[in-house]
């Protein structure tokens, strides 16, 4: 979750280069500022935790809190009902290649 200054030109365009910068990395919006990724284990979490600490806007306010799988699946929607994503991510992973 992040906040970050966007009123001058120059804010707005480090918004975006942040954001960019999570997509990047596998992030996807859950809601405005609020991005999430699956990671296997805790120690590939506490990593990404490291990466994204050093790209950290001089203005910016990140909150970064981990959860289980079990956990995010216990996550009630309340107003509009589930996001294309949510509704692709289920607790049956399976990969086809």
């Amino acid at each position: 979750m992040f906040d970050l200054p966007v009123k001058t030109k120059k804010d707005r365009k480090t918004y975006s280069k942040f954001r960019h910068f999570l997509i990047k990395r596998g992030f996807f919006l859950i809601q405005y500022s609020v991005y999430a990724k699956i990671f296997a284990n805790r120690d590939a979490a506490m990593s990404e935790k490291s990466v994204i600490k050093k790209a950290v806007p001089e203005r910016g306010n990140i909150r970064i809190m981990i959860v289980t799988e079990k956990q995010y699946a216990k996550i009630d929607v309340i107003i509009g009902g589930k996001s294309n994503q949510e509704l692709a991510i289920t607790e049956e992973v399976m990969l086809i290649l």
